[in-house]
């Protein structure tokens, strides 16, 4: 599976979740993704050409619904299919079924109303190009999820039938309609017509037949009543029929459809049983004819309900008598109506926003906001919503000061890319999809250039200058010049491309060839031939779907050496000019299987990989000695070229020293570093389904959570391009410059968790557990402090007053040592009350009354009268509370040290979040930002907001 693009599927939780004669289902641990999924290997022969299943696996992955697992990836070995699915916690809804365990009405019509809104998706041709929707075609108990909060999940897509598959179905006795049998009851079918007579038999094609001989077509026999019928939208609402029908009364419907006794009336709902009935009529034509009829029945049972209508009937005559008097009342009602459609409405709009945002388009995000909030006040027009605020002030970015990459624009491509490289001085950016070679520029993101490339995930594409570019073309390796628009020259078949790091020679491979050849960047003449003894890199069976890049394909500074991995385990440096003096680095029993490394001068950094053990060694391809090296059994990770070697280990990352072994850190965090690059601005890397940005200093300048994996992450200059391989969506960021509201100037070097501007605005006192520093607001350092018996100190203290500025440090059994703020001398020390170790805190301002437990949520209370406003879920610890105006700004710090801040509305509704804010001080937000730098802002009005984003767009124009 490794070699197919889904990462490493390790044995972690791994196991059979179950089997059947079509396949076996397995729970596996993704690496790559890093979280668990769901393998289901289906032993059902396909017959669909590869091109076309290419396309169509694209679009199943882009399939996003609630109620609908996402779809990560689908390759074949062998004769075995198979999918890698979302991991859904809970339990199939056949299982309480085989326990005995009784669902209330109201239960199964809230799972039918969450089920139909997953089909009125699926079914919906709004997918893929030209559009189309997807058949389920095996809707059963066991295939829907119970999810630990209730909702469900529609599971077991059946994606041979989706691929146009038709003749591999599912088919589940009692769920699956006549036609999932090749039975056609439709009032329209021409070749087959059917109908029930009382004696237990049917008509079928003018002759009369038991109804045994059904069964037995039914049963997958050969009944003459059997013929191809393609199963529809409509045969899914018959299986949808038939699990709400075992669901209400524990019983699987008769496998017969004819023969499916229905529900009692008296025992349920009327009007529910005729749904029921209806979506499991034999005639397809007599069904509900889409997801959405059938919703908007289920919608209606209220309203239809015989005692509604009872009671409708028996006020009509009160209604009558007291019209007069309700109409002004009426009045009112439609304007809280028409004000409640409107702010529906906006807060559909400011969700998008938000979405928008997240997912990398700033503009649409600004757009959606504006649109959010009504600008006029009229008789229909709502306030306008905290969450329209939010999503504003998201988008126009008025309280983010970090010197940071932020969203801009997105670029959707046809399909997922399997490669993607910036130019070195980062004007264009190259990406490589199912089977094609798109260049963007940077600057505007129109499309430079554009060609067709071999059909394999393994073809890549690499920069040999600015305006350069090699890459796997269709009919062989190409070199083009996009300053001149014009191709260079071509060479053999190639996928895998490496070139030196001074843009003089280019290597290239076909796949899995034995052999590499090397060429002369500028003329094309081939140089060397590197021949592999008849080894070759490892390649999968089907190499259409990714490339997992577990190999090493790389050449030095100038062309002299070529690195390579091969399936055997092996690793070597070919002397290209002395073939008598490779290197070999690994032998062809070392059992690794993933390899990672470059080249840095004349040093060769790599690391190799096994399930539980894994190396990372530095070479001086010169000296032809190791300088380097460590174990482990977690795999390391590595890159090098021209600026260094860069090694990860777990939620280390470092640019270590190829002989001394000193290590620079790159980046400060607690999370495990997946994917990364370094820049001359910032180091980038993945961590879970998100990514971090870094500074020079190491010091963390934002974090963006997404849906799918920072499979590619390019950064040069103020341009920064997020890739995955499971989305169309390319996200561009901008470094935005704030240097405007820079305030103090500091050395970063002073290491610190919290910064406090003194009562006289004289003084800037950075101070964490151990230490503090004192400084004057020209960055100067006036006092350093060294905290005694700093591992027994429970909290820290900065309270300012009109005349004076003190930090209180207090210790596990109460005593409170006193600095004053702007000199560093000890005030006081004074024996307190030992303080509460469980960290439950309270903080009061004149309306609030904020209770923190670190353990439990944060509850707001209204001083006034003691009640509890709202509970607050915040994955960090609540350092601070600042009543401003009506409203509250509440200041966090994560376990890794991140402040951020969240502003609260007069209904403690949030409205902004603030990263880095530090401290509030005379109506000034007061930001620590990484780099040495404190920011100021104020408070921003929604009119200033709405302007600044009308302002914003307005220069995209």
């Amino acid at each position: 599976a490794a070699a197919r693009g889904l990462g490493r599927l390790g044995p972690l939780g791994s196991g059979l979740l179950g089997a059947g004669g079509g396949g076996n289902v397995y729970l596996a641990y993704h690496r790559r993704l890093n979280k668990k999924v769901v393998l289901k290997a289906d032993k059902r022969k396909l017959t669909t050409k590869m091109d076309f299943l290419r396309r169509e696996v694209d679009i199943l992955k882009n399939l996003s619904h609630q109620y609908i697992p996402q779809v990560y990836d689908f390759f074949i070995e062998g004769e075995t299919i198979y999918t890698v699915m979302e991991y859904i916690d809970g339990e199939s809804l056949d299982r309480p079924l085989k326990r005995g365990e009784k669902f209330s009405q109201k239960q199964v019509i809230f799972w039918a109303v969450e089920l139909l809104q997953a089909l009125s998706y699926l079914h919906n041709p709004v997918h893929g190009d030209p559009p189309r929707g997807f058949v389920h075609s095996d809707i059963k108990p066991a295939n829907i999820m119970r999810r630990p909060n209730g909702d469900i999940s529609l599971i077991d897509f059946n994606i041979a039938l989706a691929l146009g598959e038709d003749i591999v179905i599912g088919c589940t006795a009692g769920y699956a309609s006549p036609e999932h049998y090749g039975l056609d009851f439709s009032t329209s079918s021409t070749s087959t017509t059917a109908s029930m007579n009382s004696n237990s038999t049917m008509t079928l094609d003018n002759r009369t037949i038991p109804l045994s001989q059904y069964n037995e077509s039914a049963s997958g026999g050969s009944g003459s009543a059997k013929k191809m019928i393609v199963p529809d939208v409509r045969s899914d609402i018959y299986s949808l029929g038939a699990t709400l029908y075992h669901l209400l009364c524990g019983r699987r419907p008769a496998q017969n459809a004819l023969e499916v006794v229905p529900l009692s009336k008296d025992e349920f709902s009327p009007l529910l049983v005729d749904i029921i009935s209806k979506s499991m009529n034999p005639n397809p034509d007599l069904r509900y004819q889409t997801a959405d009829e059938m919703l908007a029945a289920l919608y209606s049972l209220h309203e239809k309900d015989p005692r509604t209508i009872r009671l409708k009937k028996a006020q009509t005559v009160g209604y009558s008598l007291i019209a007069l008097m309700l109409a002004a009342g009426i009045g009112t009602a439609f304007t809280g109506l028409k004000r409640m459609q409107a702010s529906e409405e906006n807060l559909k709009l400011a969700e998008y926003s938000a979405t928008a945002y997240q997912s990398g388009d700033r503009f649409k995000a600004l757009s959606l906001a504006l649109e959010a909030i009504p600008r006029k006040q009229g008789l229909f027009d709502p306030k306008p919503s905290a969450q329209a605020q939010k999503a504003l002030t998201d988008a126009v970015g008025i309280y983010d000061l970090a010197d940071d990459f932020t969203p801009d624009r997105t670029i959707e491509l046809p399909a997922e890319p399997f490669a993607m490289e910036m130019s070195p001085d980062g004007t264009t950016f190259s990406c490589i999809y199912a089977y094609e070679l798109r260049v963007y520029d940077t600057a505007t993101l129109e499309a430079v250039y554009q060609k067709p490339v071999a059909q394999s995930a393994l073809s890549e594409v690499k920069y040999v200058s600015d305006s350069v570019i090699a890459y796997a073309g269709n009919d062989g390796l190409e070199v083009y010049d996009l300053s001149t628009q014009s191709l260079l020259w071509t060479g053999a078949p190639a996928t895998t491309i490496a070139v030196s790091h001074d843009g003089s020679a280019i290597a290239a491979l076909y796949k899995d060839d034995t052999s590499a050849a090397v060429y002369d960047a500028k003329s094309g003449e081939q140089l060397y031939t590197a021949d592999f003894a008849g080894r070759k890199q490892r390649v999968a069976v089907n190499d259409i779907f990714a490339n997992p890049h577990d190999q090493i394909f790389a050449l030095n500074s100038d062309g002299s050496f070529l690195a390579v991995s091969f399936e055997d385990g092996s690793l070597q440096l070919f002397n290209l000019a002395e073939p008598d003096n490779d290197l070999i680095l690994l032998e062809d029993d070392s059992g690794f299987a993933h390899f990672e490394g470059g080249f840095y001068q004349k040093y060769f950094a790599f690391s190799a990989s096994a399930a539980n053990s894994s190396l990372f060694a530095v070479v001086d391809t010169k000296e032809q000695v190791q300088t380097g090296g460590f174990e482990a059994e977690t795999p390391f990770g590595v890159k090098a070229d021209e600026r260094g070697i860069f090694l990860s280990y777990e939620n280390v990352l470092v640019n270590i020293h190829p002989e001394t072994g000193d290590q620079t850190p790159l980046v400060n965090t607690v999370k495990t570093v997946g994917n990364f690059t370094v820049s001359d601005k910032v180091t980038m890397m993945s961590a879970d389904t998100g990514y971090m940005y870094f500074d020079t200093d190491a010091q963390l300048l934002s974090e963006k959570n997404t849906d799918v994996s920072a499979d590619f992450m390019l950064a040069k200059g103020d341009t920064a391009v997020i890739g995955s391989m499971n989305s169309t969506i390319l996200k561009i960021e901008k470094m935005k410059d704030h240097s405007e509201a820079d305030y103090i100037l500091y050395d970063p070097k002073y290491a610190h968790d919290e910064a406090r501007i003194s009562h006289n605005q004289e003084t800037l006192m950075l101070f964490a557990y151990d230490r503090f520093y004192i400084l004057d607001f020209d960055g100067n350092l006036i006092n350093e402090t060294e905290i005694p018996d700093a591992e027994n100190v429970y909290d820290q203290q900065y309270v300012r007053t009109a005349d004076s500025s003190v930090l209180e440090v207090i210790y596990n059994d109460g005593k409170t040592v006193i600095y004053n703020a702007l000199n560093g001398e000890i005030v006081t020390t004074e024996q307190r009350e030992k303080p509460d170790l469980t960290l439950h805190q309270e903080f009061e301002t004149e309306d609030y009354k904020v209770v923190f437990d670190l353990h439990g949520a944060t509850v707001l209370y209204d001083r006034k009268n003691d009640s509890e406003i709202r509970e607050l879920t915040e994955d960090a610890y609540l350092t601070y509370v600042t009543q401003v105006g009506d409203g509250l700004v509440l200041q966090y710090m994560t376990v890794d040290g991140y402040q951020y801040a969240k502003l609260l509305n007069e209904n403690c509704s949030e409205t902004a979040v603030m990263p880095y804010l530090s401290d509030i001080f005379e109506g000034k937000l007061i930001f620590d930002c990484p780099g040495g730098k404190i920011r100021t802002e104020t408070i921003h009005s929604l009119s200033e907001l709405i302007q600044s984003g009308e302002s914003i767009l307005e220069g995209a124009e």
